[in-house]
C-alpha cells in the first residue's frame, strides 16, 4: 500500500504576470467575457494576422478604424455614417514615434500576455464578482469573438480559462480595488504583495520565485475565535516544525511540547502579511518566504487528517496535479514529507497527540485545504 499526495500546488514562473482588464465602459463586455470564454478590447471590426507590434502604423491605422466602427455602432449604425473599411483611410499625416495609450493597451493585451498568465476582470460596485482566469494560448490571430453590442463585427480575442473563483470586489485589499476601478483599459499588477494576493485566491496554494503562498479554507458557519485561534496554532505547529527540519533539528522539535514547539522554532522573518475572512466559506491565507513550505504546511495538515499513521507515510509519494510535468519542488516536497514522518513513526506523537489536534479543526472551524490524499494497492 502506497500514500498518494496530491498538492494541487501551482508552481508559476519566474515571468509570469497578471493583468487587470477593465470590460469596457460601464462594464459592457462582462458578460460577453464570461459567455465566450475569452476577452477582448473594444475594437469591432478588426484582427490581426500576427501579434501587434507598437512601431507598425498599419495597427494604428487599423486600431483608428476600430473605433470609428465602434462609434458608428453605438449611434445606430446609421447608413449615411457607415464607416470605411480601409484602414488606409485613417492614416495621419504625422503619426509620430512615440505610440498613443491604446497602442500600448493592445499591444499588453494581443502581444505581451502569454500562455498561464493571469487576468482579472471586474464587476461594477464593491459586491460584484471579480473573475479570475488564464489565458490559454499565446495569441491566435484566428481567434476572433463577437459581441453583443456589435452584432456581426468579428473581434480580436484571446482565450481564457475562468478558474473556479468566487470572489468580490470588496474582498481584495485596498490598493487592488483601486485598481479595478482604474479607468484605464488594462493594467499589468507590479507589485509582488497585490500579485501574491491574487496568486492565492487564483490556485490556493502556489509557489513563484522564492516564495510560495498558503490559503486554508474555513467552512463552518458559525466560528468561535478560539477553536480558530487553535486551527491557526495548528499551522504555526506544522510551519515551525518545517523550519525545524531544514536546521536538522526535527528530532528536538518533537520532544517539545506543542506550544512550546512553536515559541522556540516558529521565525516570523519567513512570514509575509495574512489575508483573512472569516464566514462562511471563508480563509486565511498568507505568504511563505520559502518555496516548499506552504505545500509542507498544507500536505501535513492534509496527512494529519486523513486517517493515515505514521508509518504508512513512510514511504508516501507526491504526484502534483496542477503541473503537466514533475518538478524538482515536488520531489523535494516528497523527501521532506518522508524525513518527518520517519522521524513520528518513532515515537507516538503522530496518533496520539497531532491527529487529534487535526481532527478538531475539523468538527470545530472545518478547517480544509486542496490537497488530497489516497491509498493505493
Amino acid at each position: 500500500m502506497t500514500v498518494i499526495i496530491d498538492p494541487e500546488i501551482r508552481i508559476l514562473p519566474d515571468d509570469h504576470k497578471v493583468f487587470v482588464l477593465h470590460p469596457g465602459d460601464n462594464k459592457r463586455f462582462y458578460k460577453d467575457f464570461v459567455d465566450t470564454k475569452s476577452v477582448f478590447l473594444d475594437l469591432p471590426g478588426i484582427s490581426f494576422a500576427e501579434p501587434p507590434k507598437m512601431d507598425d502604423e498599419a495597427i494604428r491605422n487599423a486600431l483608428r478604424m476600430a473605433r470609428r466602427i465602434s462609434i458608428w455602432k453605438r449611434r445606430g449604425s446609421v447608413a449615411k455614417d457607415k464607416p470605411s473599411r480601409d484602414p488606409n483611410d485613417y492614416a495621419v499625416a504625422n503619426p509620430g514615434s512615440k505610440a498613443p495609450k491604446f497602442v500600448h493597451e493592445v499591444h499588453e493585451l494581443y502581444s505581451e500576455a502569454r500562455r498561464g498568465d493571469l487576468i482579472v476582470v471586474p464587476g461594477k460596485g464593491y459586491e460584484s464578482t471579480v473573475y479570475l482566469g488564464e489565458f490559454v494560448n499565446d495569441f491566435d490571430p484566428n481567434f476572433t469573438v463577437e459581441s453583443l453590442r456589435y452584432s456581426g463585427e468579428k473581434i480580436a480575442a484571446r482565450k481564457v480559462a475562468w478558474l473556479p473563483v468566487n470572489m468580490a470586489k470588496s474582498q481584495f485589499n485596498r490598493r487592488l480595488i483601486r485598481l479595478m476601478q482604474n479607468r484605464q483599459a488594462i493594467i499589468k499588477i507590479s507589485q509582488q504583495t497585490d500579485r501574491r494576493e491574487i496568486y492565492n485566491f487564483a490556485y490556493g496554494d502556489y509557489i513563484w520565485k522564492e516564495a510560495s503562498g498558503n490559503l486554508i479554507k474555513v467552512t463552518k458557519d458559525e466560528i468561535d475565535l478560539n477553536d480558530l485561534n487553535k486551527a491557526v496554532d495548528l499551522t504555526n505547529y506544522f510551519a515551525s516544525q518545517y523550519l525545524a527540519l531544514k536546521k536538522g533539528e526535527l528530532e528536538q522539535f518533537l520532544t517539545l511540547e506543542f506550544h512550546d514547539a512553536i515559541d522556540k522554532y516558529y521565525d516570523k522573518k519567513y512570514f509575509g502579511g495574512v489575508n483573512v475572512e472569516i464566514h462562511s466559506p471563508g480563509y486565511f491565507g498568507r505568504v511563505m518566504k520559502h518555496a516548499i513550505m506552504a505545500s509542507y504546511v498544507s500536505a501535513m495538515l492534509a496527512l494529519s487528517g486523513a486517517g493515515i499513521t505514521a508509518q504508512e507515510a513512510l514511504d508516501v509519494q507526491v504526484k502534483n496535479s496542477a503541473n503537466p510535468v514533475v518538478s524538482i519542488c515536488d520531489a523535494e516536497l516528497e523527501k521532506d514529507i518522508r524525513e518527518t514522518m520517519e522521524m513520528y513513526a518513532n515515537i507516538h506523537l503522530w496518533e496520539e497527540d497531532i491527529c487529534p489536534k487535526r481532527e478538531a479543526t475539523k468538527e470545530t472551524v472545518g478547517l480544509k485545504t486542496e490537497v488530497t490524499v489516497k491509498k493505493e494497492d
